[in-house]
């Protein structure tokens, strides 16, 4: 069995796996060495982690998670089963995850986007040689709701206001005008990739990450493949190709 951490900006991500399939996951704000020491616990079966963190490595987590497995750490100059093409010096271990999730579940020689929408959102290129071409960055959600009350005199921050509260297109008050103006601008950005891509590749496969995944996907004007566990298939998709 193995176990996957995706520690990210906001939550941590713990699965297991068996024989290539998720077995058991839970979501957490932070994964510490006294919280692992109770799940592993539960899972003694455990032989191998695979760990990646935006924030850096928790060497006390690490510590307790090798009393019972080996511990392969993710990061952007990890070997993988695609070509990469982006900087692995900058490369953030949770978005080469996506890439390589993505690559494993979609069809073969297919072109894909990979959209993950948390802290940041990342967009992702692959094509169909299984090739990562690259990416961009994006503000998330709440960094783009923080940012209009920390950068004004008198915007509020509207934190993490309901998705379903508010459907109008335009606000008539500064509270849905905020709402309007994050949500519909991420929506029409999120389009907007996939648009210019699906003129070169009209069977173009998007997938959908991270915490928001499923708000977008029901809003998009275009299919998406909403995949919230997408970095941890990767991650485990990598510990896999690492075994060999």
């Amino acid at each position: 069995m193995n176990l996957v951490i995706d520690q990210g900006n906001s939550v941590c991500k713990v699965a297991f796996f068996e024989q290539g399939s998720m077995v058991k996951a839970y979501v957490l704000p932070h994964f510490r060495a006294y919280s692992a020491k109770r799940i592993l616990e539960r899972h003694p079966q455990i032989e191998q982690c695979v760990y990646c963190s935006v924030a850096g490595d928790d060497e006390e987590l690490l510590a307790e998670i090798r009393k019972k497995a080996s511990v392969m750490i993710v990061n952007g100059a990890t070997p993988a089963p695609i070509e990469v093409r982006y900087d692995r010096n900058k490369l953030g271990g949770d978005r080469l995850a996506a890439a390589v999730g993505a690559h494993f579940l979609a069809p073969k020689n297919t072109e894909i986007l990979v959209i993950d929408s948390g802290t940041a959102v990342t967009y992702e290129r692959i094509d169909a040689k299984g090739v990562y071409l690259g990416g961009n960055i994006s503000p998330g959600l709440q960094v783009r709701y923080r940012a209009l009350h920390e950068f004004t005199g008198k915007l509020p921050w509207m934190r993490r206001p309901m998705h379903g509260d508010w459907t109008g297109f335009y606000g008539q008050n500064t509270e849905d005008a905020i709402k309007a103006g994050v949500l519909r601008g991420m929506l029409y950005e999120m389009d907007g990739y996939i648009d210019e891509l699906k003129k070169m590749y009209p069977f173009l496969w998007t997938f959908l990450a991270g915490g928001d995944s499923f708000y977008f996907e029901s809003r998009l004007k275009n299919k998406t493949f909403a995949l919230r566990d997408l970095v941890v298939i990767g991650l485990n998709r990598l510990l896999e190709f690492n075994k060999q």
